[in-house]
Formats: structure tokens, sequence, C-alpha cells
């Protein structure tokens, strides 16, 4: 059995900030296939906690791409088995302040 993920309150606000933008300017098609890459990319995660970039400043955690206009940054906690997705959002957004 894989990690379990769960999802920060912060993340989920990204994740819901993202499908709101695709409603607004994309068909229900890219939306399905947001919705189905988010899926497979968490199952992937799940398998592979160590899939993505490690920070250089957070032990446990990891930043990168979901795919080209999507990134995500979660912690893995090895000894509970959990992967924490701490923010999801769009490359086309401000960026982050470090």
């Amino acid at each position: 059995m894989g990690f379990e993920v769960i999802w920060t309150t912060r993340a989920e606000k990204g994740y819901d900030r993202i499908v709101d933008y695709l409603k607004e300017e994309w068909t229900d098609r890219e939306i399905r296939n947001f919705l189905i890459e988010t899926r497979k990319f968490i199952h992937l995660l799940q398998k592979n906690p160590q899939l993505l970039q490690p920070s250089t400043s957070r032990k446990n955690v990891f930043r990168g791409p979901m795919n080209r206009l999507i990134l995500v940054t979660y912690r893995v906690r090895p000894r509970k088995k959990v992967i924490e997705i701490l923010n999801i959002r769009g490359t086309r957004q401000k960026p982050l302040k470090k």
C-alpha cells in the first residue's frame, strides 16, 4: 500500500482556483482532463513519494511541475506514511515570495 495523501487548506484553495479558472476560460473537456491528470499524478505520488525535486531549504519537502502549467509542493512524512500537499498553483500566477 502506498502513502496516504492529505491536502492542506492552502492546497485545496489553490486547486479550487485552478478549477475555477478552467471553468471560465476552457471547455468541460479540459476540466475533465485536468481532474483525471490530477488523480493520476496523486496515484503516482503515492507510489513514489520522492517524485519531484527536493527542497534545498526544508527537509522532506518536494516541489516541481505536475504538468507544464501546474506546480505542486508537498511534504513527505515517511514514518506516518503520509504525503501532505502543501500548495498547488498555476504557473501563470504571481511568483511565490521566498
